[in-house]
């Protein structure tokens, strides 16, 4: 358990949040966030999962000997359903058309890539780094929208959305370089200490998950859409 929360460290964060959104539950029950402590839960999970998998023999789901710790795949389908509910969440609280449309097509199209990656790259041993870069942009693209729609509104230190975006924002900014750097040059990654920057980019952004739903106000129940 040491060994583990040593090599990682922000795994107490996702513990944090998900007590904290549980804790506010009663205000959001009933809204578009009533599945964020799933996702939260999901998370927490598949980090549990995967260091099983890389560090106990026992825990295996590739039975290649050069690939038995390998986890990748675990994460891969992580990415899936992380990208699909949050395209899903900016989609929802978007109000303008346009805006909602151009989600909708970024989504196919992360979507696609994530279908197409995996003849270049095995699902099963390799990120899916393609897949996932693009779907960071087109999440970018769909907070950034959500932002313009409501920064002129009052009460913002109030939204948890724009909190839950913000720390999705500066994630998916600098996560996308992180991981190519990882996976195409480990000389530099380990060189400027990207890991702990990787760790330090989650923990900021978990801080604006538990921050946002600490001060949240009651949101209004779903409504069609």
């Amino acid at each position: 358990m040491i060994d583990f929360l040593k090599d990682n460290s922000f795994i107490p964060l996702y513990a944090i949040t998900l007590v904290v959104c549980l804790i506010r539950y009663r205000i959001y029950y009933d809204s578009v966030l009533k599945y964020f402590p799933i996702i939260i839960t999901y998370t927490l999970l598949s980090e549990v999962l995967g260091f099983f998998i890389k560090d106990f023999d026992s825990f295996q789901i590739i039975y290649q000997e050069a690939y038995y710790n390998a986890n990748y795949f675990i994460f891969n389908i992580y990415d899936l359903v992380f990208f699909s509910y949050f395209y899903y969440l900016f989609w929802r609280v978007c109000s303008l058309k346009i805006n909602k449309s151009i989600i909708k097509y970024g989504a196919v199209i992360y979507l696609l890539s994530a279908c197409i990656n995996p003849f270049f790259q095995n699902v099963y041993i390799f990120p899916q780094i393609y897949a996932s870069t693009t779907g960071s942009i087109a999440l970018v693209i769909a907070i950034l929208l959500y932002f313009k729609e409501v920064w002129n509104k009052e009460n913002k230190r109030h939204n948890v959305i724009l909190w839950i975006g913000a720390g999705l924002l500066l994630f998916n900014v600098f996560f996308p370089p992180i991981s190519i750097l990882g996976i195409y040059n480990t000389a530099i990654y380990v060189d400027f200490g990207l890991r702990k920057i990787h760790y330090l980019i989650i923990a900021i952004m978990y801080s604006c998950f538990i921050i946002g739903f600490w001060r949240m106000q009651r949101i209004k129940p779903i409504q069609n859409n």
